[in-house]
């Protein structure tokens, strides 16, 4: 068979997997919203001066809409989707990301808590950096962390593995310390080509005040390597960014 056309062949499965995995998760949460009727289903939409993914602007710099819809089974399973516009710096105008999501939560007898997911981040123009992971992660007081695998990451051709680590501290009733910190090693030489290593280190601190019915987050972000997502740009490495959120 020619190269090319096995190349074509590869992609083609690999793509027909992905798009399998989607649906399989967009399956799962509907079965989960249908499953208990004493399920709680919850959402939220928001603005934020600029869409950090992982200290990562998606937006350009610019600001973003988002909105999510979150399901809790009361057997600990739980699912969702997260919608953000985006904008990458090569593409004119704007696109969207969807990110459904899917696991299953337990409790432990110390109060903790342990969960297992996956979930599948898809562009609806930029497809080649369409990709699913897969993550295991606890919750401890008011800390929580979350291990990700992802076998094929943002298109980079490489496997990565991103862990992260995030606290909140009530200093009021209505105001919370709010902190960050992820890392994340792909194995990509071009992922890191002006990094000077092989991971990528991402940070957020900040303050969350509730004003009934908004949220507000005012946060300084900070990412290591300015060249870590080539498709970004040239644009701000570290910043203030702002969060305006109403629940349901």
């Amino acid at each position: 068979m020619p190269v090319r056309a096995l190349s074509r062949l590869k992609r083609n499965r690999r793509r027909l997997h992905e798009r399998i995995a989607l649906l399989a998760l967009v399956a799962a949460c509907l079965a989960l919203v249908c499953a208990d009727g004493n399920a709680q289903l919850s959402g939220s939409v928001s603005a934020v001066s600029d869409y950090r993914y992982r200290g990562v602007s998606l937006s350009g710099n610019d600001p973003a809409l988002q909105a999510a819809v979150n399901y809790d089974d009361p057997r600990g399973f739980y699912g969702g989707v997260f919608l953000s516009s985006v904008r990458f710096a090569f593409t004119s105008g704007r696109e969207a990301q969807a990110v459904p999501f899917a696991g299953y939560a337990w409790r432990l007898p110390s109060g903790d808590s342990g969960e297992l997911g996956i979930d599948y981040s898809a562009f609806t123009r930029t497809h080649i950096y369409d990709h699913a992971e897969a993550y295991w992660g606890f919750t401890s007081g008011n800390v929580n962390g979350r291990l990700h695998y992802a076998p094929r990451y943002f298109g980079i051709g490489g496997k990565s593995v991103y862990a992260e680590l995030n606290a909140a501290q009530p200093l009021s009733e209505r105001v919370r310390a709010i902190a960050h910190i992820g890392v994340l090693h792909a194995q990509s030489r071009n992922f890191y080509e002006g990094s000077g290593g092989r991971a990528v280190f991402d940070g957020r601190i900040g303050v969350g005040i509730d004003v009934d019915p908004f949220n507000v987050e005012l946060s300084w972000v900070g990412l290591s390597a300015r060249s870590a997502y080539a498709f970004t740009g040239e644009g701000r490495r570290n910043g203030v960014v702002v969060t305006l959120m109403r629940l349901f």
